[in-house]
């Protein structure tokens, strides 16, 4: 929200981030196109760096072939791909998403990737999952598209197993940032409220890093992650 005083007159201008189903309307439209967007932001390589960084695959080498990794707003799976192309062993993938032509996109871009992922239409601020059923939770470009970012955050931690990992990707401010603020209506999130809100979570060994996303966008992401204590 933006004020500015004119005279006696004090003059507020706010910006109503998208409801659940504009959203996913709007992803549905561009679910056709959505593999070429990720191709040129280079998503797959852009997530590998934090995620090696993040120690997200020792966590779930220590959990074994029974893993069980849940990634909302799955997109076309760029994050789920880029996961298993660090990792050593089988693990399980599930993921959710409120457009189901982005399902569909990310069943089929997954299977070509070799993953088979257990994919479901939801909502991120109400997970169909049971409390601590994940070893690791993950969203790439999701919370800044939400209404209460940490409501969702708080949501994707309940389904969280103690020892286990949340890591996000958000839209941090950049000249690339506002272009997607102004297309999409989301929040730029900088890092000290990034670090604030996963400190408010009671979570630990929290840690971030910026997310170059190709040439045309730069460094206009940042990753942050956490672990929950057991």
């Amino acid at each position: 929200m933006t004020s500015r005083r004119i005279g006696s007159w004090e003059v507020l201008i706010s910006r109503r981030p998208l409801s659940s189903a504009d959203l996913a309307s709007r992803y549905d439209a561009v679910s056709g196109s959505w593999e070429r967007t990720a191709r040129r932001f280079q998503l797959e390589a852009a997530y590998q760096e934090p995620l090696l960084t993040s120690q997200v695959a020792t966590v779930l080498k220590q959990v074994g072939p029974q893993a069980r990794i849940l990634d909302c707003g799955i997109g076309n799976g760029s994050l789920s791909i880029a996961l298993d192309s660090i990792l050593t062993g089988p693990v399980e993938y599930h993921g959710i998403d409120t457009s189901a032509e982005m399902l569909v996109q990310a069943s089929s871009t997954m299977q070509h990737a070799g993953l088979r992922a257990h994919l479901k239409q939801a909502d991120v601020l109400s997970l169909p999952y049971d409390d601590q059923s994940f070893d690791v939770v993950m969203a790439a470009h999701v919370l800044e598209h939400l209404p209460d970012p940490q409501r969702a955050l708080k949501e994707m931690i309940r389904v969280l197993k103690p020892g286990g990992m949340v890591f996000v990707c958000v839209t941090r401010h950049s000249l690339f940032g506002v272009l997607v603020q102004f297309r999409w209506r989301t929040w730029a999130i900088t890092e000290q409220q990034g670090v604030a809100w996963l400190h408010d979570c009671q979570l630990a060994d929290v840690g971030y890093q910026p997310v170059y996303l190709g040439s045309c966008a730069g460094v206009a992401s940042t990753a942050f992650w956490a672990r929950r204590p057991q």
